[in-house]
């Protein structure tokens, strides 16, 4: 910018502006004279006042726009019109979810100590590759459900109570369809 001074308020500040915008265009490699600056500012002034906005009541932070208005008005300027607002009514069913959660039978169950070790089939849930490939375990309600995640779905694709709360999932594994782990209880 310039080395002279600025006084806001003072004699000639809109010049002092003005020639430091045109400094600031010319350092930026936008050489433009301070007549066509001007030139520009009125426009932008002009059109502002056109849009009812007070540059006053844009200083004190007073300004409100209707939006819809303008967006009218500017519908108008292009030669269209937005449509009227209609009511538009939607109906959504509630759905309720099932609990889906399978219990698992006691034979496949046996506990070593701190241990829970589980053998599930899952062969018969079509979205559950059977080496495992994109399946993710979880544990969910308060560690005593296992759910069984797929990728690509929100939801899980099956769920099995454990009966018991257990603090981990030690390690799984699924191969042909049969799913083996150990959790710590």
């Amino acid at each position: 910018m310039s080395d002279k001074g600025f006084t806001p308020g003072g004699e000639d500040w809109e010049n002092q502006i003005l020639d430091q915008l045109v400094q600031m265009f010319k350092n930026m490699g936008m050489p433009i004279d301070s007549n066509t600056l001007k030139s520009m500012m009125e426009q932008i002034q002009s059109q502002f006042e056109e849009m009812g906005i007070d540059p006053e009541k844009v200083a004190e932070g007073k300004v409100e726009l209707n939006l819809e208005a303008t967006m009218n008005d500017l519908a108008k300027m292009m030669g269209k019109t937005f449509p009227e607002k209609e009511v538009l009514e939607v109906e959504v069913e509630a759905t309720v979810e099932s609990d889906d959660t399978l219990n698992i039978d006691e034979n496949d169950i046996f506990i070593d100590g701190e241990n829970m070790i589980l053998t599930i089939d899952c062969s018969r849930v079509s979205d559950i590759d059977d080496n495992g490939v994109g399946v993710e375990i979880i544990l969910t309600n308060d560690k005593t459900v296992l759910s069984v995640m797929v990728d690509g779905r929100p939801h899980p694709v099956s769920k099995y109570s454990i009966g018991k709360t257990v603090t981990c999932i030690e390690e799984w594994s699924i191969n042909n369809g049969i799913l083996d782990m150990t959790l710590k209880l």
